[in-house]
């Protein structure tokens, strides 16, 4: 079976078994930062659901429902997004060098600004999905003890990832400033 193009449709929607394949083929996108956004929203809907069973027993509740569900949506668009700074930064590795090369190197700041701000975020959402999963794990549903602390666990993992990449393309933006070509960055 072909993997499912990325540009054919919004990773939200993609059966999980064509996200894996999109994920396995060989391709540029989408790559490990689809996956922590992905990884996060995972991890915010499991603190969604501790929490809506942790209403009768836990006050405020019903709010960490509702803000690990905002967070996960964001999550969600994230991976998205990052596939779409991936991409802008290899169409800007791909203009031409020839003359004083200033709209290269302005395209190329740029996506890369973007190529680091999306993982960023996604660093910030993993902290903050890991302190509602926290305080589920310590006061929620004890029912649900083992779907908060996965939370925990998934937030803290693609929070890594998420603050690595955009390590790697601080990188990459140091070089691409300098003067020198960068290298492949992240997908």
């Amino acid at each position: 079976m072909t993997a499912t193009p990325f540009a054919a449709g919004p990773l939200a929607e993609m059966r999980v078994s064509d996200l894996i394949e999109s994920l396995a083929a060989r391709t540029a996108a989408p790559a490990s930062g689809s996956a922590a956004g992905i990884t996060l929203a995972l991890a915010a809907a499991l603190c969604t659901m501790a929490a809506r069973f942790s209403e009768r027993s836990l006050d405020g509740a019903t709010g960490l429902a509702e803000r690990a569900e905002r967070l996960g949506e964001r999550a969600l668009r994230l991976a998205e997004e990052d596939a779409l700074a991936y991409a802008a930064v290899l169409r800007a590795r791909r203009l031409p060098t020839d003359g004083d090369g200033a709209e290269r190197e302005t395209s190329l700041r740029l996506a890369m600004d973007g190529a680091i701000a999306v993982p960023v975020e996604m660093a910030e959402i993993g902290g903050e999905i890991g302190l509602i999963a926290t305080k589920l794990a310590s006061e929620g549903n004890p029912n649900l003890l083992g779907d908060a602390l996965a939370a925990m666990l998934l937030a803290e993992a693609a929070a890594s990832v998420a603050s690595t990449l955009a390590e790697i393309n601080v990188g990459d933006d140091h070089q691409v400033r300098s003067g020198q070509e960068a290298g492949s960055g992240h997908g």
